[in-house]
């Protein structure tokens, strides 16, 4: 079971976004997958619901020991995919965690056994226990990030907190999976912003790039992913050359061992840490 984390400590990067195409397309793949919405916005979960409030419990409930994550997931309309929900008080929980044992680890606990092929967990964009959690549980990260110099400026914090979950609670094979440029336009700033971060994180630096796109909005409106609403979008055949990519990299990764494309050497990700901060 492979679990990937899509964070950001920076809004407007098209995390949600990511995460639930990456998503649908990895279980259009024939994959098994669960999204976890760890983010209090709830915006996976609305739209893999078709726009329905989950049902209780959700995931602040697994995440308080209230409930097992088996009595919360959620079967969506895409065969193959499940969702942990996000609910409304998921932002009481991040509070409720604080004093509680174990609250680094409720996440990874909970989702012992699971048996899907991939679990994707879309956080907030704030540093939180609910990111921690996420971290913990995960083995790769996923970072997208905007064609802004914000967006690499933020890069730094992810890259320390990434590196205090490695170090200080349990998780010492956390590593960046990869970097996804999104919202990327045909300019200077895009073009900028991408050969920065090329030159910094190399192969670090998916090959594939989401282009900004009018359906990804739409899709969104309709409660629906960009794949489901609009399959031959610019938009839609970039996520499916993402999932394509993730896949690619794990087979990879299976075969040639710690130093494979998707797998880098402690040394290489300390410098780009150290490129990063």
């Amino acid at each position: 079971m492979r679990v990937l984390a899509w964070c950001s400590e920076k809004g407007g990067t098209g995390k949600s976004t990511s995460a639930i195409n990456c998503a649908v397309a990895l279980a259009k793949s024939g994959s098994r997958v669960l999204l976890c919405d760890l983010d209090p916005q709830g915006n996976a979960s609305l739209v893999l619901l078709n726009g329905e409030p989950a049902e209780p419990p959700s995931a602040a409930a697994v995440l308080l020991g209230e409930a097992d994550a088996l009595d919360a997931i959620r079967p969506t309309g895409t065969p193959g995919l499940d969702v942990l929900p996000s609910a409304l008080d998921l932002a009481d929980a991040n509070v409720n965690l604080t004093g509680a044992i174990g609250r680094e680890t409720r996440l990874r606990t909970a989702l012992e056994g699971a048996g899907y092929d991939f679990v994707v967990i879309d956080t907030p964009p704030t540093r939180s226990l609910l990111v921690v959690n996420a971290l913990v549980a995960a083995e790769e990260v996923m970072i997208p990030v905007e064609p802004s110099l914000f967006s690499l400026a933020g890069l730094g914090a992810l890259q320390s907190a990434i590196e205090d979950v490695r170090r200080y609670l349990g998780n010492p094979g956390l590593r960046i999976a990869g970097i996804l440029m999104t919202r990327t336009r045909n300019d200077n700033v895009s073009r900028d912003v991408e050969s920065q971060l090329r030159t910094a994180f190399g192969d670090l630096v998916f090959k594939t790039t989401i282009p900004t796109s009018v359906k990804v909005e739409e899709a969104h409106g309709r409660f629906a992913s960009v794949i489901d609403y609009a399959p031959r979008s610019p938009g839609a055949r970039a996520y499916q050359s993402l999932a394509t990519e993730i896949i690619a990299n794990g087979r990879t990764q299976k075969r040639s061992g710690p130093g494979a494309v998707g797998s880098v050497p402690a040394d290489r990700q300390r410098d780009a840490d150290r490129r990063a901060g």
